[in-house]
């Protein structure tokens, strides 16, 4: 499957920056610059992880999806995997 987004991993940079690797050297470059509403910015690295995570989030979610209804092992791997994404997207790492 092709993407239409930048590549993930995406990480957050020191200054809140969004940044993921460049296609030509593999240099960190910036993807996103999130911003917060509220007058302390204790949301702005909230907002920042919660885009950082966007491309392992779709990535998990596509997977759920491709697997079948049946408990397989399958299904628990991408079950796993959404889960750990929906961790990082909150700041709550496994």
């Amino acid at each position: 499957m092709t993407t239409k987004h930048t590549p993930g991993p995406w990480a957050v940079r020191y200054d809140y920056v969004v940044q993921a690797p460049s296609f030509d050297d593999g240099r960190l470059v910036p993807v996103a610059q999130p911003y917060g509403v509220n007058s302390d910015g204790t949301d702005l690295f909230a907002n920042a992880r919660l885009i950082a995570a966007a491309p392992e989030l779709l990535e998990a979610l596509e997977g759920l999806l491709a697997v079948s209804v049946d408990t397989t092992s399958d299904e628990l791997l991408a079950m796993m995997a959404a889960r750990a994404s929906i961790a990082k997207a909150k700041g709550e790492q496994q």
